[in-house]
């Protein structure tokens, strides 16, 4: 059906993920700790189509996401639905994809890469929103000044990721 959002839950070393698929791609990620009820409450809101919940459906991302908490390098093939982003976000979230495993860059880098060297805070912003993270990797996003800065899941599941991809942490 077209008009429905698939999702599934499954266990990863911090805890329970959620994640959802519409039929053009995976659409949501959810890193932090929800249960299943407010999960489906915001698929509702953000989507406003009829939630189902179907684990078949989602069966290779997951294997995808597993791999990867596992601490297997790999690149992610699953195709994403960012439609529920702005044009500017989405062009944010595309250059944050393009940050290898294991390396760290600035919203600074992010802001100049796009064309954009003021809006530092725009991307700081578009970060901040990324749906499917960790397919979109925004934990490999820090500060200029060294820092890590934050991360919509809480900066210790940040500092667990990057501590998976065998990255020193920032000193800071």
């Amino acid at each position: 059906m077209k008009d429905v959002i698939h999702y599934s839950c499954f266990d990863s070393p911090f805890g329970p993920v959620f994640i959802a698929r519409s039929i053009n791609g995976v659409c949501l990620i959810n890193l932090s700790k929800t249960s299943e009820a407010e999960f489906q409450s915001l698929l509702r809101k953000m989507a406003r189509k009829k939630v189902s919940r179907d684990d078949k459906k989602l069966e290779s991302v997951i294997n995808e996401l597993l791999d990867y908490f596992n601490g297997n390098q790999i690149n992610f093939k699953s195709i994403l639905d960012l439609n529920a982003g702005t044009p500017f976000q989405r062009k944010v979230w595309g250059k944050i994809g393009e940050i290898p495993y294991g390396e760290l860059k600035t919203y600074k880098w992010i802001a100049r890469e796009i064309g954009n060297v003021n809006a530092v805070r725009a991307v700081g912003n578009a970060v901040g929103k990324n749906p499917v993270s960790p397919i979109i990797p925004c934990h490999r996003v820090i500060r200029s000044d060294g820092k890590l800065g934050g991360f919509s899941s809480g900066i210790s599941l940040k500092k667990w990721l990057l501590k998976l991809e065998k990255q020193p942490l920032p000193s800071k």
